[in-house]
């Protein structure tokens, strides 16, 4: 029995499936060299119960004298043979001793483990092979016999199987998992980290040889660095596949795998079309049994063990470097014709063929960009140089959508190429990319409704751009965001229909962008969440509206650990940073750090600068920092967001509309207020439901009850389709008495528990005249001094120093100084 080696692992879970066979039952562990049989088998005779008879076959044990005289001794030195059994005289011929043995072996006082290892070289004669058949068949119940071999012995294992006889352990069950590497790595002295060990094991896909020859390369070489050049042309490893995997296999066998050793993936077909065998899937299999660095992965596919794949290819590479670029060839065109385009085009790439990748990328890049696979994307664009990009106009524009997805600045000049290279009577799927890219760019003036497209995936993204550019505009219009939406769905059925998985995220962040245009807490969660859920980086502007979502529902809490959890994050686009702590600052302020909250708000939106920024994202997060300013008093950081909304729309919106209600309502015109939101049909619910509110507040201060509660159940109405919570839980006091007069149904109650979760009016704003002195106070300037400043009599500021310190509710002048830096009224 071989002696375990210092680095030894031990796979206790191995020998354990080994050692719960039946009494009787064949024990069978297959797999190629350097799997690691021989140490699994080594470790379950110490570990395992009873005696163990070990034969480590050779080729000359082929000859059946040699065979039963190699069986007889292990026997006798396993120490199972009590003394003066007959078993100790045993001579004769092959046919006497294997009689005799049979026999003395079903008459051994102890169950007996007899191990074979290396069947394999019998195989070569058939009198061997006789020899091990009749053991196997003959061998008595309390002997377990163990097979191990390379390659199935022909002992009859299918019949064996399937009569339930048979246990079997083969390469898959060897293959060492990752946490096993790194112990293999830690006995052999490397230390690794376990990035580094998920690389190891995945460049060696856990098999024990390549593990252990790898974890010496990376010995000699001083650790982790080495994994970059670990490879099956590694000389190391390149010398083991060669003298104990491929020394021997049958030159028509070796040249097939020649050929199919430029793909990671072999489907059959694909097999077939690099061999030109239209038996090739008989012979895989054949391959799969025989040589055992052969796996079939599914039904009709079949896969090359990672290093003979890399070793067989790079070699190929050097001895035959026109058939390893031709192979590549055949495999791009395959791929391209079973739609896997970066397959397709990283095997044009490999083929060395600048003019296939052009001619695969035009029909390719657009599945390729709405599926995601942008890195393949990229490369391919790189390998063809801007020439391409000049040649081909699709090409050029889908290089434009590649780097708009990335927010890079050559969008604009892949535009131009586009445009420069312009056919004359270019088809209807070219004339819509275009649109679509120019929608996209926000290069076109107009979603141009008139233009169609073909392909499927042309048609979708041209869905999409035509959403998102109506998206793009200033909100408050209802029909806009509706016809969005449509878009946007349309675009959402192509995706799921083509299996187009980016356009599919695409459209569905646009979606949860349509319903916070609509003011739909409610809608933005059921896109939101599945564009968060979904496998990839995080989508920092979905989060962002997912939080808003939150906040409207009365949720500051989840909105603000929401954007918490990315605002670290490395890398955000500007926009995409402003939402997430603009958001984040407002729910800071619903939990009852307002003046914090107003902070984070305003430095956000300072930090935006002129970067671009979906107008409804504004018009929403402009809304939430210009109440939290109110709340605080604040009417100048009010009108600053006010005017910064305006500057960045252009226009006037329901959203301007509303802010300046609020400020008439906040310096207690009522009235005026009322008047500003009497009329906006078509505005977002957020909109909508805070109007009627500030009605209600208004009628309900001028006496009229009844318009109060028309207002008011207006407001529930809408408020309670879209989710809404956090207006009503801000609306005026008043209307909040009002709205807790009734609590019958579960939306009601919300409402109210919301409500009574507010504890602190708006702060009372302080008048110009208060502000300036205000910002008096932090000097050492005493009242006459300020009074002969200001050229006012004293009792005039005393007056006003005692207003100050009763909107802001301190006593003294310390306290009012901080109080007013807390609110942003000072710096």
């Amino acid at each position: 029995m071989p002696a375990l080696p210092a680095w030894h692992v031990p796979r206790p879970a191995l020998w354990r499936h080994l050692e719960a066979a039946a009494p009787g039952t064949l024990v069978a562990v297959v797999a190629p060299a350097g799997s690691g049989k021989t140490a699994v088998l080594a470790e379950w005779a110490r570990h395992g119960e009873g005696p163990t008879a070990w034969v480590g076959l050779d080729r000359d044990d082929a000859d059946p004298d040699r065979f039963w005289s190699a069986v007889h001794a292990a026997v006798l030195a396993s120490g199972a043979v009590p003394a003066g059994d007959p078993l100790h005289h045993l001579t004769g011929d092959a046919e006497s001793l294997a009689d005799a043995l049979l026999a003395g072996l079903a008459a051994l006082p102890v169950p007996l483990r007899l191990v074979l290892d290396d069947v394999h070289v019998l195989a070569d004669r058939q009198a061997g092979v006789r020899a091990l058949a009749r053991l196997v068949r003959h061998h008595p119940p309390g002997v377990r016999l163990v097979l191990a071999a390379r390659s199935d012995p022909a002992v009859g294992l299918p019949r064996l199987r399937l009569e339930d006889g048979l246990r079997e352990l083969r390469a898959d069950g060897l293959r060492f998992s990752v946490g096993d590497a790194g112990a293999l790595a830690a006995a052999s002295g490397v230390a690794l980290a376990s990035e580094d060990v998920a690389t190891l094991h995945r460049r060696t896909d856990g098999w024990a040889a390549g593990l252990r020859l790898a974890v010496l390369a990376l010995r000699r070489e001083g650790g982790a660095p080495g994994l970059v050049r670990f490879s099956g042309d590694e000389p190391s490893v390149a010398d083991y596949l060669g003298g104990e995997i491929l020394a021997g296999l049958d030159p028509d066998d070796r040249a097939l795998l020649d050929d199919l050793s430029v793909c990671r993936r072999l489907p059959d077909a694909l097999a077939a079309a690099l061999s030109g065998h239209a038996d090739v899937a008989r012979r895989l299999e054949e391959l799969t049994h025989g040589l055992g660095m052969v796996d079939r992965v599914a039904a009709g596919e079949h896969r090359l063990h990672v290093l003979l794949r890399a070793h067989l290819a790079a070699d190929l590479a050097r001895r035959r470097p026109d058939r390893h670029r031709r192979q590549h060839a055949i495999a791009a065109r395959w791929w391209a014709e079973h739609a896997e385009p970066a397959h397709a085009l990283y095997h044009a790439d490999r083929a060395g063929d600048p003019s296939l990748t052009t001619e695969l990328l035009g029909p390719l890049a657009v599945a390729l960009l709405l599926r995601g696979e942008l890195p393949a994307l990229r490369r391919a664009l790189r390998s063809v140089g801007d020439g391409a990009l000049r040649a081909d106009p699709r090409v050029a524009l889908v290089a434009a959508l590649a780097h708009l997805e990335a927010r890079e600045l050559p969008a604009a000049a892949r535009l131009r190429l586009a445009r420069r290279s312009w056919p004359a009577a270019p088809d209807r799927d070219l004339v819509a990319l275009r649109a679509a890219s120019e929608l996209l760019a926000g290069a076109r003036p107009t979603p141009g409704d008139a233009v169609t497209a073909d392909d499927p995936g042309v048609a979708g993204l041209l869905h999409l751009a035509r959403g998102t550019a109506r998206l793009a505009g200033p909100g408050g219009d209802a029909a806009t965001a509706a016809t969005a939406r449509g878009e946007l769905h349309r675009a959402l059925a192509t995706a799921r229909a083509e299996g187009f998985s980016h356009l599919e995220q695409a459209a569905l962040a646009e979606l949860a962008l349509a319903a916070l245009a609509e003011g739909d807490a409610a809608g933005v969660v059921g896109p939101g969440e599945a564009v968060v859920d979904a496998p990839g980086p995080p989508a920092p502007r979905t989060v962002a509206l997912l939080a808003w979502s939150d906040l409207l529902r009365g949720e500051p809490a989840r909105a603000a650990d929401r954007c918490a959890d990315l605002l670290d994050a490395p890398a955000l686009a500007p926009a995409d940073r402003y939402a997430l702590r603009a958001v984040h600052g407002d729910a800071v302020g619903d939990l009852g750090r307002r003046g914090p909250g107003l902070a984070a708000a305003r430095a956000a939106r300072a930090d935006l600068g002129a970067a671009p920024l979906a107008a409804p994202l504004a018009e929403a997060l402009a809304l939430l920092e210009h109440r939290a300013a109110l709340r605080l008093g604040n009417l100048r950081a009010a009108g600053e967001v006010a005017a910064w909304l305006a500057g960045r729309v252009g226009e006037a919106t329901d959203a301007d509309t509303l802010m300046r209600a609020w400020t008439e309502a906040a310096t207690g015109r009522w009235e005026a207020a009322r008047a500003a939101v009497a009329s906006l049909p078509r505005s977002p619910a957020t909109v909508l439901v805070e109007a009627r509110l500030l009605e209600s507040e208004a009628a309900l201060r001028a006496g009229d009850p009844a318009g109060g509660r028309a207002a008011l159940d207006a407001a529930l109405a809408l408020g309670r389709t879209r989710d809404l919570v956090r207006p009503f839980a801000l609306a005026g006091p008043l209307t909040r008495a009002l709205l807790l007069e009734g609590t019958a149904t579960p939306h009601l109650r919300r409402l109210a528990a919301a409500c009574a979760a507010v504890t602190d009016e708006p702060a009372p704003p302080l008048s110009e005249r208060e502000l300036v002195v205000l910002a008096l106070l932090p000097s050492l300037l005493d009242a006459p001094t300020m009074a002969e400043e200001l050229v006012v009599s004293v009792n005039t500021v005393k007056t006003q120093i005692r207003s100050i310190y009763a909107k802001l509710g301190v006593s003294t002048r310390r306290a009012a100084v901080a109080e007013a830096r807390e609110r942003g009224l000072l710096v």
